[in-house]
């Protein structure tokens, strides 16, 4: 069975603050900051400042031949057309329309429009997108900004505006911040093909038009997202190497920055970061040695106090090494990852909500090492996560109907948990499998597990593969 601490990946399941080691969150999704310096793989030198130049224009960055249409299913709505019939299917809008219209029609609705004028599209509907898991949506948003760049640059061309005229176009910081939310959508759906032809096709123009060494231009979550993009195909390798060569720039940046401590704060809290992403990417490859020997300055680090330290500050820092103790679980060094989780509890505030991922990390170790709790009837009904904990331990106690039962009251409790956890989704299903009942009773239970998370559901939901149909 799948541990909960797969939960911990995946943005917005828990209430707790989280550390997502796949992902830097993309500007379109943080508070504004000097996250417009950027990393390179070709060229280590990163620059913090803001841009000195005047912004260039490129027309090939705003067109829509580099970006791709978007698919119209995902694995869930495929499973949901094969097992269930059409009157009892749950609708699903995969438009990436920004609408919430409850038409029957089959016209397709204009995907960059709204269908209330008055509710246009602003920063906060973006950011309550991404709470909801609605990629489609941001991608689809990205594209027709990107594809607006394109065109101010056209007409700018042709009518060969005045320069006031034309500062109050889109410059190209910005339209690369679009491509960062593109390329991070795309990402977060699962649509690895469709985002290497984009990274591909969009760093052939910044490498043509010699944008990478340009002073502040490309952010530095689009410089991580292309790292990370080799391992979704496989190639683990290459996305080590280019991990390294952006820790390796930051440490040159945190260098050059001394004296400028915002400055130095920053690209310290992207090192290290990195240097996590880069623990569970040889964690991934099941080379444990190096995950640890990256892992253990950062720790010891981590652990250090310092001065004139505040509340969040010591929260972040110590929520590092609590994620950082899910390497030495899954390397099996359970005493090691129990010492360190002892060693953080007496830091942190009575009133912080890391004491819950602690005793929820405390419980996967429990599980692990075959000494699980007695079963309690009654789990913390505030905490989804403790749920599928007990479950697990009351599974291995030889309780399958009240390990069933857990894992369904999270389901009717904390519906759009269960719609983002494949552990979660992939466990319930294992027991109805073990439980009493022929095939056509596993069949129809799982049938209708199906039915309920894909009403659920955000993008891109849970694996097509939990469900085991």
């Amino acid at each position: 069975m799948k541990s909960s601490s797969q939960l911990s990946d995946r943005p917005g399941v828990e209430s707790t603050p989280t550390f997502n080691p796949n992902a830097v969150a993309p500007a379109f999704a943080r508070p504004a900051s000097s996250s417009n310096a950027y990393a390179s793989t070709s060229q280590p030198v990163l620059q913090a400042s803001a841009p000195s130049q005047p912004s260039r224009y490129i027309p090939a960055l705003g067109d829509a031949f580099y970006m791709n249409e978007l698919p119209t299913t995902d694995p869930l709505s495929t499973l949901l057309q094969k097992h269930l019939p059409p009157h009892v299917r749950p609708l699903r809008d995969l438009s990436g329309a920004w609408h919430a219209s409850a038409s029957t029609t089959d016209e397709i609705p204009d995907p960059f429009t709204t269908s209330d004028a008055a509710s246009p599209i602003t920063a906060e509907t973006v950011r309550q997108a991404t709470a909801s898991n609605s990629w489609r949506k941001i991608a689809s948003l990205a594209r027709e900004r990107i594809e607006e760049y394109g065109r101010q640059t056209k007409f700018s061309q042709q009518t060969q505006l005045i320069e006031q005229e034309r500062e109050e176009t889109m410059r190209l910081e910005e339209v690369l911040e679009w491509w960062t939310a593109r390329v991070y959508s795309l990402a977060r759906l699962r649509l690895y093909s469709m985002l290497r032809s984009e990274l591909d096709g969009l760093w052939s123009i910044l490498e043509r038009e010699e944008v990478l060494g340009m002073e502040g231009a490309v952010p530095f979550t689009l410089r991580v997202v292309r790292a990370m993009e080799p391992k979704w195909r496989g190639d683990v390798k290459s996305t080590l190497e280019q991990y390294t060569v952006l820790i390796r720039s930051c440490k040159d940046q945190i260098r050059k920055s001394k004296g400028q401590q915002d400055e130095v704060r920053v690209w310290k809290t992207r090192a290290v970061r990195l240097g996590l992403m880069l623990s569970f990417a040889l964690a991934e490859v099941k080379d444990f040695s190096g995950a640890i020997e990256v892992l253990h300055p950062l720790i010891e680090t981590s652990l250090k106090s310092r001065a004139n330290e505040t509340e969040a500050e010591v929260s972040d820092r110590l929520h590092l090494v609590i994620v950082a103790s899910r390497i030495y679980i899954q390397a099996g060094d359970l005493s090691f990852a129990t010492s360190l989780l002892d060693r953080i509890s007496p830091l942190l505030p009575p009133s912080s909500p890391l004491h819950q991922l602690i005793t929820q990390t405390h419980s996967i170790i429990s599980t692990i090492s075959s000494s699980p709790s007695p079963p309690d009837p009654e789990p913390d009904s505030t905490s989804p996560t403790s749920h599928l904990n007990q479950a697990i331990s009351t599974f291995y106690s030889a309780h399958l109907d009240l390990a069933i039962s857990q894992l369904e009251s999270v389901l009717h409790t904390h519906p759009a948990l269960a719609a983002t956890a494949d552990a979660l989704v992939f466990n319930l299903a294992t027991l109805y499998e073990l439980d009493k009942g022929g095939d056509a009773r596993v069949l129809e239970r799982k049938r209708g597990l199906l039915r309920h998370v894909a009403r659920w559901a955000g993008e891109p939901g849970v694996g097509g593969s939990c469900f085991k149909l």
